[in-house]
Formats: structure tokens, sequence, C-alpha cells
């Protein structure tokens, strides 16, 4: 069987990626990192009125020109709003943040300004709108804040609660089904037994899978067992995305894509040009996407990293979202391994200019998660590459 490019394996997952999720309203506390389903606009003008920029007089322009003492009528705090029109020849107390009253046009500062005997008299001429923050030059009413598509940060979400908004259309995160198959499993911290493995995939899905914005529904740990297989699979099916940690192989307990199939989930490919990765599975029962990944947990994180979080991103409404690549150059000269795009579990660190540099790791192999703690992510080697120099520009996967 003929290995899908990355490229192309991402051309079919992004391909089968469904309409964006259905729109719900959540308030700002709850926004952070969910897509915006419609523009979110202002709701009031930014200032809201025309107000003091310091703390001084307010006072008129043409009252100080030429500079002479003026009867301080009473001061105003953030706040307040005063109940008549400033009159001339009078200044008024006030602070930073407070509304300008009517008939002021500009605010004396007060270290520009001499106070004795119930008047202020100012050092120099003041001109018409200093110091004056007027309302809307920051932002108008139905101005747009945060775009639909956009991935609500806390600068969106900060702009959006000054300018009056409390809640904002988001789509709906998507219900990712994980489970994982193998007799072999031992739980998390359970004691360990002769044979078997403690299993992790489940862990990293959920932590991963939340990570894009999924809520994450766990399955047990499936035994290899036809029948359980398939039942769990079925149960599995429910959410938008489901995630199977091993047993889409070839080997004679590997029962999980006949399970699938089964089940009406139409396969539309398996196997990447990729290591780790090659055995990743994937295809879809109407809008449910399935993931098939290999077992080992190198591989796990890398197709999750290179389809699986991107295609969670894409059901929350952020169009062009893609695995998260980034440029980096080799510190050391790399190749890759049996023909494949090799994903060399790095070290990444910025240079003296800035760029980052990727050192791979001593150990590399799927099986070795020791080397997946020592890294910072993942370093790119084309499988067309003979062997890199150090220098060379290459992409990299941030952890």
């Amino acid at each position: 069987m003929t290995l899908l490019e990355i490229e192309e394996a991402w051309e079919h997952v992004a391909a089968a990626c469904p309409e964006p999720l259905p729109a719900e309203t959540v308030v700002l506390a709850s926004a952070l990192g969910r897509i915006a389903a419609e523009d979110a606009r202002s709701v009031v003008d930014l200032p809201p009125f025309d107000r003091s920029a310091m703390d001084g007089y307010a006072v008129r322009a043409a009252d100080t020109t030429p500079p002479r003492a003026l009867e301080l009528a009473g001061e105003l705090a953030a706040g307040d709003v005063a109940a008549d029109a400033l009159a001339a020849g009078t200044a008024l107390g006030i602070t930073t943040g407070a509304a300008l009253p009517s008939g002021a046009d500009a605010i004396l500062r007060v270290e520009d300004a001499r106070v004795a005997d119930g008047r202020v008299t100012p050092a120099d001429p003041v001109t018409a709108g200093l110091h004056v923050r007027y309302r809307g030059e920051d932002v108008a009413r139905g101005d747009v804040l945060a775009a639909a598509g956009t991935a609500l940060g806390v600068h969106h979400l900060t702009a959006l609660a000054s300018a009056g908004v409390g809640a904002v259309a988001v789509h709906r995160r998507p219900v990712m089904h994980v489970m994982a198959t193998g007799a072999e499993l031992l739980e998390l911290g359970a004691p360990p037994q002769p044979g078997r493995i403690h299993e992790s995939n489940r862990l990293t899905l959920r932590l991963l899978g939340e990570r894009a914005g999924a809520e994450v529904v766990l399955h047990p740990v499936v035994p290899d067992d036809a029948a359980a297989t398939a039942a769990a699979v079925e149960a599995a099916l429910a959410g938008d995305v489901l995630a199977v940690s091993g047993g889409v192989s070839v080997g004679p307990h590997d029962y999980v894509k006949p399970a699938l199939l089964e089940r009406g989930v139409q396969e539309l490919f398996w196997r990447v040009r990729l290591k780790p990765g090659k055995p990743l599975w994937f295809g879809h029962r109407g809008a449910t996407l399935v993931f098939g990944l290999p077992g080992n947990p190198l591989s796990t994180v890398a197709c999750f990293l290179l389809f699986v979080g991107p295609a969670l991103r894409r059901l929350q409404g952020e169009a062009v979202a893609a695995a998260p690549w980034v440029p980096a150059r080799l510190a050391v000269p790399a190749r890759p391994a049996d023909g494949r795009t090799t994903l060399l579990t790095a070290r990444l660190e910025h240079g003296a200019d800035g760029v980052l540099e990727a050192t791979p790791t001593e150990g590399q192999g799927s099986h070795l998660t020791g080397a997946l703690a020592a890294s910072d992510g993942f370093v790119s080697i084309p499988h067309d590459a003979t062997e890199l120099p150090a220098g060379a520009r290459v992409d990299a996967l941030l952890l």
C-alpha cells in the first residue's frame, strides 16, 4: 500500500471536517481560547463620555488666555457627573477619568496651576482639547473587536469587557471520545506486573484534546477481544471525534479497524510516510471523525499535533487551523529514517540571533519516551533528504 505524504493525509482530514459546530453563548470568563462564531462588537463608545486624562482642573480654554485667576467652583471625582455647566471664569477640580462638565473644553494639570484663596491660576494658557479624552475616540459603538473565526485571547476579552460586552457567541466545543486497546496495558500508577506496561496515551490525548478546546470523554482500556472492541467502538462513536490508541495495525490481535468498518466508518486513508506515526488510520461515520493512532506514545503525540489537534480547531471554526509548525535550524547534522519524513525529538533553544536552534536528542525511536521527556518538540527531516547539515533550515513542532 502506498504511503501518503503528510500534506496529502492532512488534506483528507481537512476535507472531512464538517462545517464548524453550532454556536453557543458563553460569558467572557468562559470564552478564553474559544473561537468566535460571529463578529463580537462593542456595545458602547469608548470612552463612553468626554473625560479627563489628568488630575487637575476643568476649564474653559478661552479663560486662560491670558492666564488669570479662576474661581474654584468645586470638584469632580471619577464616577461623578456635574449638575451644572461650568460658568465662565471658573474652574472645577477633576480627577483622572471623571466626566468633563458641560462648558469645559480643556484640563489644566495640577502641576501647571497655583491655588490660593479659593482661586486657581494657570501658569500658562491651555488649548481647547488639552488632556481631554473624547467620547468614542478609542472605539465606536458597533466596532468589531473580535471577528468571527478569531481564537479569543485575553487581549480580546479585555477589550470586549471594557466595551460593555458580557457574553460572546462561540462555536460549541467538540466532544472527543478517547479509548485505548491492549491486554498488556496497566492503569496509571498501578503496581508493575511482568509482561505489562503502563498506559499513558489516554492521559496524553485527554490533555492535548483539552488544550485544543475539546471536551474529552475517556473510556476504559479495552482488552484484545473482538466483541469487547466492537462494543467499545460503538459507544465511543457518539461524539464529534473518536481517537483510538492502538489496535490499528495488522497483527492477529488488532481488532479496531474491523470494528470500525463493521459500524459504518468509512476509511479515508491508512499509513502515512511518517516516523513516528506511519500506521495512522483515518475515517469518518457521518460527521464523526475517527483517528486510529499508533500505540507508541511518541506516535500518539506526533499524530495529534499534525492531524487531530488541527481538526478539533477546525470544528470550532478556526478555518485556517493546521499543524503548528515553526521555523528552526539544525544545531547538528540529521537525516531521515526508513525513507519516511522523520520527526526527531529535539531540544529547541533560541540562538544568539533569535532563531530557534534544534538539537535532536541522543535517543530516537517511537518507543523512547525518555527522549520525549528531554525534548521541547519535534524537528522534521524530509523523507527525500540525504543528510541535512548543521545550520539547515527545518520545520519544528513545539510541545
